[in-house]
Parts: C-alpha cells; structure tokens; sequence
C-alpha cells in the first residue's frame, strides 16, 4: 500500500483559549463578583458547545460558570462571564468542550503581572476606584493623604477604553466608586442611552454605588439630549460659562492655595451652568452650582461642574484635597484608628468577618476549646506510646501483645472521638441567617441582602438559592436574585489573603447558576459549615406612608406603619440626628415636630457621651467619649447596626474593623442627600407571626428550621420636602 495522501494525513486544526481578562483594567477584589473574558480562537471548522470557567471558592472548592459559545474558524471570539475568586492569588480554568467532549483547555495564575497565563492578583481591604478618562484626575495623591501603611491605599484602575466596562451591574460589586472625565467625549461614542454597559452602570448605582460626573468644557456634548451619560445629569443644562472665580472650591476642600496661583495668568474655567437642580447643592459660585450630590436610589451621584484632568485644576497644588472630598476620603488618620489597629487579632480585619463568625454560632451545636482537643491529642499519644508499654512490661509481661492492644486503643479512641462529637454537635441540620431589606419610597423599588451559615451533621451537597419575599409577607414574584458563597477577608486562617490550603475532600465542581440566582451541588462537609450571601432587587409597593417636611434641620409630619407586622425598635434617622419612633403597630403612626425627641446620629451608633476630664479652680474640661466598639461581639443585629451607618459612626477610627466587603450596607451618604431613613426590626423566628426578607430554599424547599436564627432589618428611605419658617 502507497503512503497516504497528504489531506488525508492533515489533521482538522483544533480551536484554542488565546486569552483572559479579569476585573475592570485588570484590577478587582477577591470574594466578589468580578467580570472575566475569555477569548477563544476558532481552528479548521466551526463549533458550537459550552464554554466554562471555573474559580476556587474560599474553601478551595472549584467553581463553575458555563456560557453557551459558538466559535468561527479562524476567528477570535470573546465570551463574558460573572464569578467569584476565592483567594487574592488564584488560579482560573477555562474549558471548551462540544457536546460534552473537552476541545480546548487553558490554566491560568494569577501574579505579579499579566502575560499569556497570568493574570494579575486580586487586591483586599482596599478601595478600588474606577476612573474613565484618558489622564489621572489625582485618586492616587488623595489616597495619600490618609497616611498609614501603603498597603491600605485606594488602587485605581484606569480605563481608556469604553469596551473594557462590565455589562452586569454585580460586577461592579468590589468598585467602591467611579468616576467619569468627560473631558474628551469621543471615549464614551461607542455607548448608546440603551448600551448594556450604561444600564449596568446605571443600575449598579441605583443598587448603592457612587457615580462622579465631572463634566466641564465638554458639557454641552456630555450633557445634551440623547447623550447616554445625560440621564446621569442633576439638572437641565442651561449654557456655558467662564467661570473666574474659584473660593468656593477652595472652601470646600478646606485648601488655602488658589486655583490660579498669585501672579498667575488668570485663566478661567468653562464649567456648565445648570438649572431646574434636583439634588443637593454642596458648592456654588455665586448662583452657579460647581458641586451637586443627587440620591439614584441605594447610591448616589456626584456632579461636579469641571475638568478635573485639564487646566487649571490639573495644575491645582490641592487637586487632591478636592478629590478626596468628593470622594469622602479621610484627610488624615487619627490617632483613634492607630490605636484601633494594635489591638488583638480575631480572625477578621473586616466587619463582614465578624458577622460571618457570628453566624458560624448555632443552637444546640456546642463549641470545642482548642484546649480541650489538644488535651485529648496528649492523652491519646500517651495510650499508644507510654501507656501501652506499662500496660505490656508491668501488667500483662508480653510486649508481643502489641499487635492486638495497639489497634483496640486506636478502635476504642476512635469511636470515643466520635461518640463525644455525636454528642457535642447532634445530628440536625442547622441555619444562622440574617436578612437586610432596603425598601425606596421614592421609586417602589426594593433591594435586599442575606447572609447565612449552614451547619450539616453529614457530608453532603445542596441545590440552594433565597426566595425574597415583600415587606407585606407575601413572595416576591418580580424578584431578581445573584447567590454566592461568602469569603473570610484577611491573613488569618481560612482568609482569602491566607497561604493556600491544603488538599480537600471534595474535588469535584459546584456550580453557579447561568443566571447567578442559585448555587448547585454545593458541598459541606461532615459537621462543618459553609457561609453563604445573597442579594436580590425588585419593585415593591409595600412600605410605611410618610409625609415628612424638613424646617430648619427640624423634621415634622408622620410615618404611619402600614404593613401586616408590628415594626420594633423603629429609629427615623435624617442628617445627623436620629428619632426615636418605639414599636409601631399595624395602622399605628408616628407623628413629629419640634417636641419630638431626638439624638445626634452618631451618639446613638456609639454611645457618646460627655464625662469630666479635668476639675479645678478655672474650672471644668469636659471630653466626649465612645463606648468602644465591641470586636468580639457574636450578635449579628449589632454587628449590622454599624455596617449600616459605618461612616456616620466614625468609620474604622470607631470599629477598629474595615467595611470594605460589603460596603454597598453602609448608607451614611445618603443621609448627605437629605432622605430620611426609617430603621426597624422585623418580627422574629420566635414570635407568633414571623418576618423575613427571604426563605432559604434546598431544592425548591425553605430549609430553615423552627429552632434556627433568623433576623430581620428593615430600612425604608423616603424623601423630605424642605420648607421655610
């Protein structure tokens, strides 16, 4: 037989994974959603399959994500997906595969720097701030400001291509705020008002993410109708102008260097003049409005009428002053946070952890003291080495009867090991679960946000999501949900910045649903627990009326409680005082006025008070002091009451803890915003009639149990009119 031909011998050219994107600009935090692209290059024949990307959770277990994909021969196709990384140096596994059969695979690192395999490391307890705009607007010199270790400083990512934009709002998650130069227009022609990635922007905002807009010389292209950032805008752009006096920006940053140096060529700035503001007006020259902070639902938008990147606030000697108060940046750290962060190490450097390890404390599930384990290590050493010996020279004489008195020590330890923990932890099935629900008057629209622990007595897998429910007890048909497991942040054991763990159990994949909304084939292994969050959105029109009025920093009106429960603990919160409401009962109200009682905000979140320093002939000195916060505390209410007014409390120089994780909880701007916010505790799983934001469901099934935790806070925020005495 002649030698084959050569199509014959040609083998079909096989596709191949050429490429991976993680993050915004290659930046993005570990243990939250997080955009990653994948590129696949098309071989000899066109395919279609299923293209999968698989991430370790924070327990080393393997994460998948599966997208449909069809690939051209030849021909480069870029597939987008939503995960989690579990740790800040992880690993990333792509797999294409056609009809099941595997065609292409490519394992990824992450690293130092980028390259065919690597991707970059993620970054922990740091804010990560995105900036769109072809120069630096100044994050960097005001992160410096604060001081401390360097390590603790924003990081920016810089994107210079409109392209580069998530197109899910969940990936924004770990973006503490973004900022938009508008000072060249032709980056943002690709979008359109429609575009998938002005919705996810849009919509992460109105989730509780902060939007500046500095729109300056370019404000009549930026600002005009049809535009995709107009919607953005807090007002009706009216014209340009040349704006030649700069005291009120300087004022409001607190600098003591003009804008235009002395003898400087006086140079003036082409800002927008707006009209019609809806919002509120931090600075103004003259009857110009240079600084507006409008709520968008959860979130807020930050306009700021100029160029940031151009002349002459690019040559401004305090541009970082500036920048960092619209940021809301610390200035400079207090000797409080210093003292805070040489205290003792729980486990946890943020607050996400303590609650974490709050829910990790479950009824009927009795904690072992390390102790005692390494007590019961020393008495089992001792029986299998000195005490078998004695037991065979002194008592029996024949120290060949080791081979049968060895293997009984082992046996009966073994089953007294489990005996004891039988008995320590029980057999049942256990859920710790806490339920925040954010409820905007102004917009019927509602978000919520779970965390729970599960406690199994057996090694098993779990089909899970949440199913939110309205605030007037009924299920939420409209509802959106993204689940995912929740990581320990920091350096300490099981931290997602921790040395890599060891070998696991469970090797094979869970997997998250194509929408996010459920996770399945979860595994927990025998008598551990696995931590769990959730976040859902959806239009509500069940919420306390309120008609509330604002006179000179006074409010007045009334909230009237017009759900099927009774609201307790109900605190009306409103600049910075708070109002004590009590309970309010179905179709009770709540009236307000000036004889109505009221507290700084602050006070309440701490415990300020005022206590005597010093007493003498001059006279009295008076300090006002904190009841320090409480690191250790296990009880999940008050661990969230800090979480959700982080900043108004005195952020990390009160907690001693960073809010960095699930930073969207804290609603202290918004407060800036003039919103009144109505904080309430839901009925218990204990009462009569409980309520809670969502049911935990295993296989279509709620998996809570009559004696397991579950709290529920409520915050409704609801807009003020401002009136003149």
């Amino acid at each position: 037989m002649g030698p084959a031909s050569p199509a014959c011998a040609q083998q079909v050219k096989p596709p191949k994974i050429v490429g991976l994107q993680v993050g915004i600009a290659d930046r993005y935090k570990a243990g939250l959603w997080t955009q990653v692209e994948v590129t696949v290059r098309g071989g000899d024949e066109m395919l279609s399959g299923d293209l999968s990307v698989i991430v370790p959770d924070s327990d080393g277990v393997p994460g998948r994500i599966t997208r449909p994909c069809q690939v051209l021969p030849g021909r480069d196709t870029p597939v987008r997906f939503t995960t989690r990384f579990g740790h800040v140096d992880s690993e990333l596994i792509a797999e294409f595969r056609v009809n099941r059969r595997l065609r292409a695979e490519k394992q990824f690192t992450a690293s130092l720097e980028t390259d065919a395999t690597h991707f970059l490391s993620a970054i922990e307890n740091r804010e990560l701030i995105v900036v769109v705009g072809a120069a630096s607007v100044g994050v960097e010199d005001a992160g410096k400001l604060a001081g401390g270790d360097a390590d603790n400083k924003p990081v920016t990512a810089h994107v210079v291509d409109i392209e580069q934009l998530p197109t899910q709002w969940c990936a924004y998650e770990g973006i503490s705020a973004v900022i938009l130069s508008t000072s060249r227009p032709e980056l943002y022609r690709k979008l359109t008002a429609d575009n998938a990635r002005v919705r996810a922007l849009d919509e992460w905002v109105r989730m509780g993410g902060r939007l500046i807009l500095c729109v300056g010389s370019q404000a009549d292209q930026v600002l005009a109708a049809g535009h995709p950032l107009a919607q953005f805008s807090p007002g009706k752009f009216e014209k340009m102008i040349s704006l030649r006096q700069t005291a009120a920006l300087e004022s409001y940053c607190s600098s003591h260097t003009g804008v235009i140096p002395p003898g400087g060529r006086k140079q003036p700035m082409r800002i927008p003049r707006m009209v019609d503001i809806a919002g509120k007006i931090e600075a103004h020259e003259a009857d110009v409005p240079l600084i507006i902070r409008t709520a968008r639902g959860f979130g807020q938008v930050i306009f700021f009428a100029g160029d940031l990147d151009q002349s002459p606030l690019s040559g401004w000697k305090d541009r970082s002053l500036l920048v960092a108060r619209l940021l809301d940046m610390p200035i400079t750290a207090s000797e409080e946070s210093k003292e805070n962060t040489a205290v003792m190490h729980y486990g946890y450097e943020d607050l996400a952890g303590q609650l974490r390890s709050a829910l990790d404390r479950f009824t009927g599930v009795r904690l072992v003291p390390f102790w005692f384990v390494a007590a019961l290590i020393v008495v089992y050493i001792l029986l299998i080495g000195p005490g078998d010996y004695f037991f065979l020279r002194k008592v029996v004489r024949r120290m060949e009867w080791t081979w049968l008195t060895f293997p009984v020590i082992v046996v009966v330890v073994s089953v007294g090991a489990y005996v004891l923990a039988y008995k320590l932890k029980g057999d049942r099935l256990r859920v710790n679960q806490v339920d925040l629900v954010d409820v905007d008057a102004a917009s019927g629209h509602a978000r919520g946000a779970t965390w729970l622990n599960i406690f199994s007595p057996r090694m098993e897998s779990f089909n899970l999501t949440v199913q939110p429910r309205e605030p007037n007890d009924t299920p939420a048909a409209e509802a959106r949900v993204w689940m995912g497991w929740l990581g320990l942040s920091g350096r300490a054991m099981g931290g997602m910045n921790s040395p890599a763990a060891g070998p696991r159990l469970w090797s094979d994949c869970f997997n998250y649903a194509p929408n996010l909304s459920a996770l399945v084939g979860v595994p927990i292994q025998v008598w551990s627990t696995k931590s769990l969050t959730a976040r859902w959105e959806m239009p509500t029109a069940a919420y306390p009326a309120a008609e509330l009025a604002e006179t000179d920093q006074m409010l007045s009106g009334s909230i009237t409680n017009t759900l099927p429960f009774a609201l307790r603990n109900c605190l009306l919160a409103h600049g910075r005082y708070v109002y004590d409401l009590g309970p309010l009962a179905p179709g009770e109200s709540a009236r307000l006025g000036q004889m109505s009682k009221r507290s700084e905000l602050k006070t309440w979140l701490t415990g300020l008070r005022t206590v005597v320093e010093e007493s003498g002939q001059v006279g009295e000195k008076y300090r006002q002091e904190a009841t320090p916060y409480d690191r250790s505390s296990v009880d999940p209410m008050y661990i969230l009451r800090t979480m959700m007014f982080y900043q108004a409390a005195g952020g990390r120089g009160y907690a001693g803890l960073s809010n960095d994780y699930q930073k969207f909880v804290d609603l202290s701007d918004l407060l800036q915003t003039g919103r009144a916010i109505l904080i309430a505790r839901g009925a218990g799983a204990t009462d009569q009639a409980p309520q809670v934001g969502a049911v935990l469901l295993r296989d279509s099934q709620p998996l809570v149990g009559p004696e397991d935790q579950h709290r529920t806070m409520y915050r409704f925020i609801f807009p003020v009119k401002k009136t003149k005495d």
